[in-house]
Order: structure tokens, then C-alpha cells, then sequence
């Protein structure tokens, strides 16, 4: 469940306290076409405002204030097993920067896109017997038998970007980064801003394969229905295959032609716009309907550079390496993991008015803060 307690701690050096807690989505049925609430667009309220504009502002924290309580020790070998996504590689490219510079190597497993692949590149990490394993997307309940190998040789070996409890087994553990939280708190941002915009009737797409998408559109359906209860709100659930084959675009203008009042589409991945702003203009509803979504890409960065796209979360990718590192380096100090286990990643809601100001790398990713790696160097005491 995603509240607003939650909300408050996840909010990343955003300072505006955002009310009570609130209950679970009840509109989600995993399908396509379902509508909840009205049809009138009603407007948003004073505290909704105050929150968009709130979330408009760039971040300057990267939400972990807690020093180590030494400089970690030099030498370590890790490797991370990686996946082919671009904001994949961003964060690994983050995460080798943040190894350098404690002193430690990093090598790399290429994971397969197969259903066996996760499992094959845990085992090939833990066969390389590093001090500790990098993993992300894939739950452990595809890997328990790699787990188990891991625990028993007392590689450490740390996970995010899953659903699964945040928490320690052993010598393996499970990070926040990118959990459902922060997803859940990337919903309720574009969800806001939609209810600011005045939307009459939003498509939330939603990719529910991945819990830590569906927790981004199931959240934002809620939190549409309780800041613009007027708005009618309908989801579609994308299949992989159709993902893959590039069908989405033609799907979500089908869903705008069935229910032609749609002014605003909401993506559960910004990877899901590839050509969707060919398919809407060659449908002639470019002037009708505005898309945004979760954890924009560079293409989605310059969409919002050109104004043919509206709204997305930054996803800061590099900072997401230099947080696992962080994480890597309370273990090996023996620190508690508290200051990082509680934290998100830095963020901010991104449109075509503050994109131009937006803290980018030299490839035009997101990083959320400009000088986030001297917050983490000086956490983590190193000399310059």
C-alpha cells in the first residue's frame, strides 16, 4: 500500500508535508478499458498546486545524510549482473564511478533476456567469488537456489528495483532503490500534475508484468481518483510481447478512439512513447491529447524539449549507481544500513517549462542533483 506516510519519507529533500494516509486502489482489474470516476475534469484543489509546484523544483539532496563511520577499506571486488535496458547501463555506468572512486573494481555478468537467464548469471557472479553481487529487476523467487549458494559462501549480495521486502537473509539484502514506494511516490507526482492540468479523462498504461510499474499506475490511478475525483480515469495493461513488438502506440490510440473524450495519457515506463507521437499525429489527436509517464529517457527528455510530450518523473541513474555503492560500503564497514536502506532517489517532476534547467549528465539523463557525487564522497570520507 502506498500512503501518504510513505509519501513523506520518500519525498526527497521535497519539504511540503502531504497529509493523511490514505487506502488501496480499488479500480485496478488488470485489464483494458475500465473507467472509474466522472467525466467532468473539476479542476485541482489549493493543496494539490501547492504539491505539483512543489515537485517541480529540482532536489539538492541525495537523501542520505548519515556519514559512514570510517573510510572503507580499498581492494574489494565486485560484480554486477546486468541487464541491456539504457537506464540499466546508466545506473551500472554510476555504479562503476562510485567503485573507482572508493578504490574497488568492478566486472560485469550480461544477463540474458531468457527466463533462465537471471538464475545462469547469479550463479556465473557467485562462481567468480567476488565480495559482493549486484542484481536488480529480477525477484529472489526466480533465483532461491543462487540465493542459498550466495548466503552459504558469504558473498554479499545486494538487490533493488524489485518488489520484494526491503530488508537483509543473511549476507544478502534488499535495497529501496526504485521499490514500489518510489514508484508509488513517481505515481502520485504525474497524478497530481494530471489533476492540475484540468484532465476530463486520462489513460493510465499500465506494464503490471513488472509489480514495480504496476505499483507506479496503480498509484496513480488513486491518487487521480482522490485529487481530481471528476476525471475519468481508464488503464489498459500492456502485454510484453506487444511491448516488444511495438505495438503499444497503436494500442493506446485505439483506447483514445473507443473513449474519444481522452485528453491525457499516462505511461508506466517513458520507454513506452517510442512512437507514439507518430501514431497520435497520424491519428490527428497531437493537439488533443498530452503524454507523460514514469522515468523519462532521453528521447522522452527531448520530446519534453520540443513540447511534443508533457510530464515525466526524472529517473536519476547514475546517482542510483553511487547508492548501491553506498550501500555496498555500510555493509563492508559494519555500519548500519538504515541511512540507505531508507532512501530514494532523487527526483522531481520534469515539463517542457523547467526541462532547460533540469540537472542532466553530458548524455542528457537525468541526475537529479549536480553534485551529488561530492555528497556521497564526502559521506563516505574520501580525500577530495
Amino acid at each position: 500500500m502506498i500512503t501518504r506516510k510513505t509519501t513523506i519519507r520518500a519525498a526527497v529533500a521535497l519539504s511540503l508535508a502531504l497529509g493523511t494516509a490514505t487506502g488501496c486502489s480499488s479500480g485496478d482489474d488488470g485489464g483494458g478499458g475500465t473507467a472509474s470516476g466522472g467525466s467532468g475534469g473539476g479542476g485541482a484543489s489549493e493543496e494539490v498546486q501547492q504539491r505539483v509546484e512543489e515537485f517541480l523544483q529540482p532536489p539538492t539532496s541525495i537523501d542520505i545524510t548519515e556519514p559512514l563511520s570510517r573510510k572503507p577499506d580499498p581492494g574489494k571486488r565486485i560484480v554486477v549482473v546486468e541487464s541491456q535496458e539504457p537506464t540499466s547501463l546508466k545506473t551500472d555506468e554510476g555504479l562503476r564511478e562510485a567503485v573507482e572512486a572508493l578504490g574497488w573494481t568492478l566486472e560485469v555478468v550480461v544477463e540474458g533476456t531468457g527466463p533462465e537467464d537471471p538464475a545462469r548469471a547469479f550463479d556465473q557472479a557467485i562462481d567468480m567469488a567476488p565480495d559482493a553481487i549486484v542484481i536488480s529487476g529480477n525477484p529472489f523467487s526466480v533465483m532461491r537456489t543462487q540465493v542459498e549458494r550466495a548466503k552459504q559462501e558469504n558473498i554479499v549480495v545486494i538487490q533493488s528495483d524489485t518488489d520484494d521486502p526491503v530488508g537483509q537473509d543473511g549476507s544478502v539484502y534488499t535495497l529501496s532503490l526504485d521499490s514500489p514506494e518510489q514508484t508509488g511516490l513517481w505515481g502520485e507526482m504525474i497524478a497530481d500534475y494530471v489533476a492540475d492540468q484540468g484532465s476530463e479523462r486520462t489513460l493510465i498504461v499500465d506494464l503490471s508484468l513488472y509489480p514495480i510499474l504496476h505499483a507506479f499506475s496503480e498509484s496513480a490511478e488513486q491518487q487521480l481518483g482522490e485529487a481530481s475525483p471528476d476525471t475519468a480515469v481508464d488503464v489498459i495493461d500492456i502485454q510484453i510481447q506487444d511491448f516488444v513488438a511495438g505495438e503499444v502506440p497503436n494500442q493506446i490510440v485505439s483506447e483514445i478512439q473507443r473513449n474519444p473524450d481522452t485528453d491525457f495519457v499516462i505511461l508506466a515506463l517513458g520507454d513506452m512513447s517510442t512512437g507514439l507521437d507518430a501514431a497520435l499525429r497520424a491519428a490527428g489527436l497531437t493537439d488533443q491529447v498530452r503524454v507523460g509517464g514514469e522515468s523519462a529517457g532521453t528521447a522522452n527528455i527531448e520530446a519534453l524539449r520540443q513540447g511534443t510530450q508533457h510530464v515525466y518523473t526524472g529517473f536519476a541513474g547514475l546517482p542510483h549507481g553511487w547508492h548501491r555503492a553506498d550501500a555496498l560500503a555500510r555493509i563492508f564497514n559494519g555500519d548500519p544500513l538504515d541511512p540507505n536502506i531508507d532512501s530514494f532517489l532523487p527526483t522531481q517532476l520534469l515539463t517542457p517549462d523547467n526541462v532547460g534547467d533540469a540537472p542532466l549528465d553530458d548524455d542528457g539523463y537525468y541526475v537529479g542533483v549536480e553534485k551529488f557525487r561530492d555528497q556521497f564522497q564526502e559521506l563516505w570520507q574520501l580525500d577530495g
